[in-house]
């Protein structure tokens, strides 16, 4: 690094080198400098001018500045950015002589931001600590902005499938890693295919993962960490402590607000993985990427930030708990009859802020008296929700929730079996937040600074000793304005001001007209256009009162803020479950509102059917304006057609009632009624969707090996209680490789179970419809039906039973646009075709039937087509007829060879 002799870059590169991976903010003053290399860096990103001053015996320096005000919108840019900033600040008084004192106060990252304005409002900002040992892998969840903290365990068969799986559910901002994880090529590699998340090397680590359990109980307060139910589970410990470490690390303070470790059991929640998340348009559109049109934003009715917040967690969590979801869906029910209760809560909703952030920036030191006062009006709100649900709801046996309440992230909440979610929730929002509210409007002004150096925040009354001081500065006007009048009489000078601005303190203008006028005792301070300011040695007497005075107002209100905020502070937990019992409130009264506004119903539980009467899709029935959304009917059971073999036309409708059921099984799953007329439900574990085309170029992965490892997954991992979507698979490869594949898969997931999974099987290969007569009820043929009159088909978009017959694929190709040459050669051509391959399917489609065709005897058969005999010698030849034995001998045992893998 370069060497420098002037104390002020001596100083800032000794602040510099404890921060080498961050961009250093530098304050001087009035602006926030970055010095050399992240001069260069923060102008670019920034788009500020890069300059080079003389700075002594240091020759140019390259700098670059920003108002010191003004900080936090530059900050925001550099961290989405990528980059971690070290807002280092001035600690000496301004008039301290040679080179101020400066320190960093805190370091801001991708995944620590706290400024309201640079986080979406109804978007966690997670970050997340992992690390990976044999087949487990470990993760700590954050988010510093609300105070959530949630520790998961998986067990892997695929280090690279789980990862993304996860990942994709979180999306992360930002995933600190050990340098051992950090440095290992090939893992960083895997965590680099998530976008959007910032990857940093904490070098710390090992540190607070050696210590990691007394570091979580010294954190917490506690002498055991089985309350969290992760006493003995040592690799979740050392990457909680070490996100706890990091958090400490950043903000320089303890991060008091996280109060709690939730662990995510996978056995709590149904497993979504990746492909399904998007799939399913979740939380943004396949092609846009675009938050609107996704299901979210069709679902989402909350008011509040902290409600919007939750639900796109129940969304990611589903809940697999049937007494749990009961509880939700009777809260809704209720809800729905109380119309009163709902129009109430809706208006004071409006009126609440986001506590949770409030909380989180006062916890860190970085709140000020205004996230004060409108903690206090917010929790205001609160308390008359709190009267409104206590007079509203009532305990009524029906409403009655089952087991124990689920939250997100609160303890020590009312959870018993007597009480309703409402009631549960009213109960949640305790007395003691009064308690909060009264000491607050009795210390806090009403309207005060954001500044908290500038004092004008406390109240009167509070200090006996700030009192005074305020009498003091209160009676300098009096003793002003006196004087301004003796000095007139006395002189002679009606126009005579007596006057104090922050620059010059007190002063006396007088004009140039009458400065002839001017006694000797008055000293000249300033000479203006029309007239001299003068003072006075009485003045300057009273100048030093007033100034001590302001000063020690100043430090005293701003000791006395830090002392009030401690108090309000140690109801942090208090105010945390009052805010989490609003956001739950929030979310059912969302769920109440999309079912009155769209005609939801609330499904009853089967042990194992699947029915629905006139189901509809959530998203699509939303966007059609001039048509109505044609709804359909489903059955579905365990043993008895369990799977539904759905061939029709392209623009048929299959992929769109495909994912409808998918999304009513979810909705239902997060405590939601479900658009449709009438609907039975099981609990499903598992929710699998596979559908689309898409491939990873970057990794060397076709869009068929996409789809390939995603049907591999669905296959290695669903139960028989998961609930399977799947839509053209095979499609990626040759027709004949692309029946076998999509006839051996659906055989497997006929045959494979105990009891068959539910299973919506979408194809255009009719070929498998044979699939029925061999699985007679277990397997059952549907197709989309379509009105065909001139070889011009309407689409009907209804499911009905029986087999398909034609695709229309060039009449949609006709449909899309395409130039009317290219639809009639393709016409003639697909005659050509049908003509000539007519024979070879009959062929095929008997060897499929009497024995179908599995992917691992597909491939056999491709090999040995693609040895050449005449070049190999007949030691290879043995070798290769060893390893494809033993590779049908694998495939005649799937079973066992399933437990080896």
């Amino acid at each position: 690094m370069q060497t420098f002799t002037t104390p002020m870059m001596k100083q800032y590169l000794e602040i510099k080198k404890n921060y080498q991976d961050c961009l250093l903010f530098y304050r001087m003053g009035d602006f926030y400098e970055f010095f050399l290399e992240d001069a260069t860096i923060g102008a670019q990103v920034l788009n500020i001018t890069l300059t080079s001053r003389p700075k002594g015996k240091d020759g140019r320096i390259p700098m670059a500045g920003v108002p010191f005000h003004a900080v936090d919108v530059y900050v925001a840019k550099l961290v989405k950015a990528g980059y971690k900033v070290a807002i280092c600040e001035q600690m000496s008084p301004p008039n301290t002589r040679g080179i101020i004192k400066r320190e960093v106060i805190r370091i801001v990252t991708p995944g620590t931001m706290l400024d309201e304005k640079a986080l979406e409002k109804k978007e966690n900002n997670y970050i997340i600590s992992l690390f990976y040992e044999n087949d487990q892998l470990a993760l700590a969840i954050a988010d510093i902005s609300t105070g959530y903290f949630a520790v998961k365990q998986v067990t892997f068969q695929q280090l690279a499938v789980s990862l993304q799986n996860e990942l994709a559910a979180l999306a992360p901002s930002e995933c600190i890693l050990s340098p051992q994880l950090y440095n290992d090529g090939s893992f960083l590699q895997l965590l680099k295919r998530q976008n959007g998340m910032n990857i940093f090397c904490f070098q710390d680590w090992e540190q607070f993962a050696s210590e990691a359990k007394s570091i979580l109980k010294q954190h917490f307060g506690l002498k055991t960490l089985a309350g969290f139910g992760i006493d003995d589970q040592l690799l979740l410990q050392q990457t909680a402590a070490a996100l706890i470490g990091y958090l400490q690390q950043t903000q320089k303070t303890k991060v008091i607000h996280i109060k709690r470790i939730e662990q995510l059991m996978n056995t709590e929640y149904v497993q979504l993985d990746r492909s399904t998340i998007f799939n399913l348009e979740l939380f943004s559109t396949l092609r846009e990427h675009n938050d609107k049109g996704s299901f979210l934003s069709v679902i989402d009715q909350t008011e509040t930030s902290m409600g919007g917040r939750l639900l796109k967690f129940w969304l990611r969590t589903p809940l697999y708990n049937k007494e749990k979801i009961t509880a939700r869906h009777d809260a809704v029910e209720e809800l729905l009859k109380n119309q009163t209760l709902r129009e109430e809560a809706a208006v004071l909703l409006r009126q609440i802020a986001d506590i949770e952030r409030i909380i989180s920036r006062l916890s860190v030191k970085i709140g000020n008296a205004r996230d004060l006062v409108n903690l206090k009006l917010s929790l205001q709100v609160i308390l008359q929700i709190k009267k409104i649900l206590a007079k509203q709801t009532v305990r009524h046996p029906e409403f009655i929730s089952g087991s124990s309440f689920e939250t997100k992230k609160m303890p020590k909440q009312v959870r018993h079996d007597d009480y309703s979610l409402l009631q549960q929730i009213e109960k949640n929002i305790s007395n003691e937040i009064e308690e909060v509210v009264a000491y607050i409007e009795a210390n806090i002004a009403p309207e005060p600074p954001i500044d908290l150096r500038i004092g004008g925040m406390i109240r009167s009354q509070v200090n006996t000793e700030l009192d005074a001081l305020h009498k003091t500065i209160r009676q300098s006007k009096t003793w002003m304005e006196e004087y301004e009048a003796k000095e007139r009489e006395k002189i002679g000078i009606g126009s005579l001001k007596v006057r104090f601005n922050s620059v010059f303190g007190y002063y006396i203008e007088v004009s140039k007209s009458n400065l002839a006028l001017i006694p000797d005792n008055y000293q000249r301070k300033q000479t203006l256009v029309n007239g001299e300011r003068f003072m006075t040695v009485e003045l300057k007497k009273q100048e030093e009162i007033v100034l001590r005075a302001e000063e020690k107002m100043k430090e005293l209100e701003y000791e006395l803020f830090w002392q009030i905020l401690d108090h309000v502070l140690s109801f942090t937990q208090t105010i945390q479950t009052a805010a989490n019992a609003i956001a739950q409130l929030d979310c059912l009264l969302g769920f109440a509102a999309l079912a009155q506004k769209r005609n939801y119903v609330r499904a009853q539980f089967s042990e194992d059917k699947l029915e629905l009467k006139a189901a509809r899709h959530s998203v699509v029935e939303t966007l059609l304006t001039d048509t109505r959304f044609v709804p359909n009917d489903l059955i579905l059971e365990s043993g008895e057609q369990s799977v539904l073999l759905i061939t029709g036309p392209n623009m048929a409708g299959k992929s769109v009632f495909i994912r409808q059921v998918a999304l009513i099984v979810l909705l239902n799953q997060i405590g939601s009624f479900v658009p449709a007329e009438g609907a039975k439900l099981p609990l499903v574990d598992r929710i699998f969707v596979r559908s689309g085309a898409s491939d990873v170029i970057t990794e060397g992965l076709s869009t068929f090996m996409v789809e390939m490892v995603e049907t591999a997954y669905i296959l290695y991992h669903a139960t028989q209680k998961s609930l399977i979507v799947m839509d053209e698979i095979g499609r990626g490869t040759s027709t004949y490789d692309g029946i076998s594949i999509a006839w051996a898969v659906a055989e497997y997931l006929a045959t494979h179970f105990p009891s068959c999974p539910k299973t919506l099987f979408a194809t255009h290969y009719h070929e498998l419809q044979q699939l029925e007569e061999k699985y007679p009820g277990v397997i059952v043929n549907y197709h989309m039906a379509t009105d065909n009159q001139h070889n011009q088909p309407t689409f009907l978009y209804t499911l009905m039973q029986g087999a398909a017959s034609h695709s229309f694929g060039i009449a949609v190709a006709k449909l899309a646009g395409v130039p009317e040459e290219v639809v009639q050669k393709a016409d003639k051509k697909l005659q050509l075709l049908e003509q000539q391959l007519e024979p070879q399917v009959i062929k095929v489609i008997p060897t499929l039937k009497s024995q179908p065709l599995n992917m691992a005897e597909h491939l056999i058969s491709k090999e040995l087509q693609a040895i050449d005999i005449s070049q190999v010698t007949p030691l290879e030849a043995l070798n290769k007829l060893a390893e494809l034995k033993e590779q049908l001998r694998m495939f005649d045992k799937p079973d066992e060879f399933a437990e080896r893998d």
